[in-house]
């Protein structure tokens, strides 16, 4: 019985090891299997990917590709040439130091691989995986050639197919030192320089075999992020920048111990060319009249996310068709009426220290059809107006008081405010008074909107805290744009001031616009864009969508709009700016100066240091700002009296006329509000 027994144990064992190496054959087999089959499909996939790849010409490796923009219509309207005058570096003049510290701080091993660093790739994706994706990139110069020149930076299984492909194109059918001189003179180094002999002279006004260590690694860390490096942007961060670089020369041992140390100790900053905001700009933008455009197109390519880590330098360079929001006849009136010196009458407003900026916006949409961003604007380096904050007056008065007041307290229009001839807002000791220094009696809320009264306002800014507190006032204003929380510690509460425009009321143009576009597109916000779209020379299409949001109530935007239909009325603070034909609604804001300078500057009681128009149909909305580049004695940087407080009026008037479609179209009553006694009021049936 024993004997049966083992014997029948030792079956059972030899038939569990049978099928133990028969089941591990046959996950052998199938793992090839497998293996080969997604081998096979990844090889297609690869071809595939491959066949559909940019064509590949010496043109485009030569010189890089304007770009072309297009208006609203679709229309052709400019190439963008992204480049100055370059001086091209043969790779057989090339420092060695120079040479060194690029290859450090871009691709050390570059004469030792192929067109793809799979040693570099294998140690930068264990380093995403430890870090987060995109904490490390591993693409080679030869990589970084062909994406500056045929492809976007997208992260895309497909481009970095086509990435791989035309780099081993790339890689075939030129050397390494052919290569690596096609970098270093495409590549971008801010300021619209490309080429590091370019950058070479323009940033030290020396030749390559001029420059000190320190400077050789600035300009070799430079490309990276150009416009954050940037010497005459953040000398701080360009140093640190230059510093990093001598690190890894001297830790992939292209430069000693005692040079590194040697080379820390150097001033990058001592031979810097000084340079003017305008100064580095050498010469006239090809296209003035369209700029400060230009310029919204880099920041929101700078902002997307749809081209990785190409800056809009690259993206520009790479041949692109941006198509965007402009409407062009409104673009070169802007333009033509900010450069005519004699379009406003006086010395002063021909002078080099009064300037403005405005933009018009679609309502609907956010787009932007045209952008003033000042006298003489030059694209890359000068202050934009039309995105410069400036103390706004009372076009803040909408958003701080009397819209807060209907979006939480449901007031009406016809609601009744008592105005006095002086008033100390509560927690101050100090007094306000209306412009006119006048008793109104009680006034409706209409009546102060259209007068633009103070103390009326400030009154019904005081009832609204008293509710909801300032945080609820600070909310209502942030959800069009319009934000206090970068002031301070984060902890900045909203005062009468504030309601007046002064104070900590500092917004540009452009935010301006996006906050009373709300009123006329029924209380929905959006950030206005100037690009609807990118197509690349693969016509890959990149969308530039927005996202927008429901920022107040539909009767609070109606209701605001009513009431500031009536400041373009007769009596109205908008009054010069009327234009027949248009439903127009909209605000008018002054500063001025604090009774201590002013009296310094020996200025007339009557003096506005700001003025602003705020405007819109249900077409466009628009927003212009003139002011002074800074304070001048006896009124020469100010705006003296009311004929010169109004000259926004007749720029908007100009533009916003000539702009419009004249289609009767007027703003849509919700049937969350009635009319109750010649009066608007919240419908709560």
């Amino acid at each position: 019985m024993t004997e049966n027994n083992e014997s029948t144990n030792n079956q059972r064992t030899s038939k569990h090891k049978f099928n133990y190496v028969t089941i591990l054959k046959r996950a052998f087999l199938i793992s090839i299997l497998l293996g080969l089959i997604l081998l096979m499909f990844g090889t297609f996939l690869f071809a595939y990917y491959s066949s559909n790849a940019p064509t590949f010409t010496d043109e485009k490796l030569n010189d890089p590709v304007p770009s072309r923009v297009f208006d609203v219509n679709n229309n052709f309207v400019f190439e963008i040439h992204q480049e100055q005058p370059r001086e091209l570096i043969e790779i057989e003049s090339l420092p060695d130091d120079v040479k060194d510290a690029v290859l450090a701080v871009e691709d050390n091993r570059f004469y030792d691989h192929g067109a793809i660093d799979f040693i570099r790739l294998g140690a930068s994706v264990i380093r995403n995986f430890q870090s987060g994706f995109g904490a490390e990139g591993g693409s080679t110069i030869t990589q970084q050639v062909v994406k500056r020149v045929f492809l976007t930076d997208d992260k895309s299984l497909e481009r970095k197919a086509q990435e791989a492909y035309l780099a081993y194109r790339l890689e075939q059918e030129y050397t390494k030192d052919d290569i690596l001189e096609m970098y270093l003179n495409k590549i971008y180094y801010s300021d619209g320089i490309y080429g590091i002999r370019t950058a070479s002279m323009y940033y030290f006004n020396k030749e390559l075999h001029e420059l000190n260590l320190a400077e050789t690694a600035y300009l070799a860390g430079l490309p990276q992020l150009p416009n954050i490096y940037n010497l005459y942007i953040d000398s701080e961060s360009g140093i640190n920048r230059a510093h990093t670089v001598l690190y890894l020369m001297n830790y992939h041992g292209r430069i000693s111990d005692e040079q590194y140390e040697e080379a820390l100790a150097i001033d990058i900053t001592a031979n810097l060319v000084p340079r003017t905001e305008e100064e580095r700009i050498d010469s006239e933008p090809d296209n003035p009249e369209y700029a400060a455009y230009i310029d919204l197109i880099r920041e929101e390519i700078d902002n997307s996310d749809a081209f990785g880590e190409m800056s809009s330098g690259d993206v520009l360079a790479s041949g692109v068709d941006i198509y965007t929001n402009m409407n062009v006849d409104a673009q070169l009136r802007m333009y033509n009426i900010t450069n005519n010196r004699q379009y406003f009458s006086g010395e002063k407003f021909a002078s080099d220290n009064f300037d403005m900026g405005a933009i018009l916006l679609d309502t609907k949409t956010g787009g932007v059809a045209a952008v003033s961003g000042g006298r003489d604007y030059r694209e890359i380096v000068k202050h934009n107006m039309a995105t410069y904050a400036r103390n706004v007056g009372s076009t803040m008065k909408p958003f701080l008081s009397y819209a807060p007041a209907i979006e939480y307290l449901q007031l009406g229009t016809g609601h009744l405010i008592q105005d006095e001839e002086s008033y100390s807002p509560v927690g101050t000791d100090g007094m306000i008074y209306n412009y006119d220094g006048q008793n109104h009696g009680n006034v409706t809320m209409r009546t102060s909107v259209l007068r633009s009264f103070n103390i009326p306002s400030v009154k019904i800014f005081e009832q609204v805290v008293d509710e909801v507190g300032t945080e609820g006032v600070m909310n209502f204003a942030s959800e069009v744009g319009l934000n206090y929380s970068h002031i301070g510690d984060g902890n900045y509460e909203v005062n009468f001031n504030d309601v007046l425009g002064g104070s900590e009321s500092r917004f540009s143009p452009r935010e301006m616009a996006e906050a009373y576009r709300t009123f006329g597109n029924n209380g929905e916000y959006g950030e206005s864009h100037a690009i609807r779209s990118i197509v690349t020379l693969d016509e890959q299409s990149f969308e530039f969508e927005n996202e927008t949001h429901q920022a107040m109530e539909d009767y609070t935007a109606y209701m605001m709009t009513d009431m500031m239909k009536h400041t373009f009325y007769s009596y109205g603070t908008a009054a010069n700016a009327y234009i027949n034909g248009l439903n127009l609604a909209g605000k008018t804001g002054t500063t001025s100066y604090d009774t201590a300078h002013a009296n310094e500057l020996n200025l007339p009681n009557n003096s506005g240091k700001d003025a602003w128009i705020v405007g819109y149909t249900p077409e466009y909305t628009m927003s212009v700002w003139m002011g002074f580049h800074e304070d001048r004695p006896d009124g020469e940087s100010s705006f003296v009296g009311g004929n010169e407080q109004i000259m926004p009026q007749w720029f908007f008037r100009d533009v916003m006329a000539n702009v419009s479609s004249y289609n009767g179209e007027d703003f849509t009553m919700p049937e969350s509000v009635r009319w109750q006694n010649s009066e608007i009021e919240v419908n709560v049936e």
